[in-house]
C-alpha cells in the first residue's frame, strides 16, 4: 500500500492544506491526504501489489492530473476525457460502464459511444469523477487494458526506468518525456 509520506515526497505541494485554494480547477483539486484512502482502496480492489506497478500508476496519475489539480481535461478541453489518468473518452466510457452499469446505461441510452454528444460524455464521466473511482482509474487500466504489464515478473520491476518507459509507450500508449521520468523518480 501507499503511505502519506510517499505521496508527500512525490507531491510536496499537495501536503499543504492551502494547496487547492489557489487551484484554477474549482472542485477538482485534491490533497495527498484526500487521495490516500482512494488509492489504497484501488490497490486492494484491483490486486496490485508490486511496488513497480504502484509507482508506475501513481506517476501516470500525478503527471496527467498536474499533481492532483485536474480531474477532467482542460488542455485542449476534450469533453469526456478525465479521471486522474486523463483517460480518453472511450476508456472513460468503458470504465464507467464497468463500475456503474445501470447509471451508465441511463446516461448513454441506446447510443453508440463513438457518437456520444458532449452532454452525454459529461453525464458519463461524472459517474467516475468521485475520488474512489478517479484515483482507481489507473489501477483499473493497468489490470484490464494493459494487463500484460500486471503481475509480470519481467515488467514494471521496482526502480527500473526502462520498464516504466516501456509501460508509458506501449501500455498507456503515449509519449515518453523527461517530465514523466521526473515524477516517477520522486516516488
Amino acid at each position: 500500500l501507499v503511505s502519506l509520506e510517499m505521496l508527500n515526497k512525490a507531491n510536496p505541494d499537495a501536503a499543504d492544506a492551502a494547496y487547492c485554494k489557489s487551484s484554477m480547477a474549482d472542485g477538482e483539486c485534491a490533497l495527498n491526504s484526500e487521495a490516500l484512502s482512494s488509492i489504497n482502496k484501488a490497490i486492494r480492489k484491483y490486486g496490485v501489489s508490486a511496488r513497480g506497478e504502484i509507482v508506475a500508476t501513481l506517476s501516470w496519475m500525478l503527471f496527467e492530473s498536474g499533481n492532483w489539480v485536474y480531474n477532467i481535461n482542460h488542455f485542449p478541453g476534450n469533453i469526456g476525457q478525465g479521471t486522474r489518468t486523463m483517460m480518453t473518452w472511450e476508456y472513460v466510457a468503458e470504465y464507467a460502464k464497468t463500475l456503474h452499469p445501470d447509471a451508465y446505461a441511463k446516461a448513454l441510452g441506446s447510443g453508440d459511444v463513438s457518437a456520444a454528444n458532449n452532454s452525454t460524455k459529461t453525464d458519463v464521466i461524472d459517474l467516475v469523477l468521485n475520488n474512489d473511482d478517479s484515483f482507481g482509474s489507473g489501477f483499473w487500466y493497468l489490470t484490464t487494458k494493459a494487463a500484460s504489464f500486471h503481475g509480470n515478473a519481467n515488467s514494471l520491476r521496482d526502480g527500473n526506468k526502462a520498464d516504466f518507459q516501456k509501460y508509458v509507450e506501449d501500455g498507456i500508449v503515449t509519449t515518453w518525456t523527461t517530465e514523466r521520468e521526473d515524477v516517477w523518480t520522486m516516488l
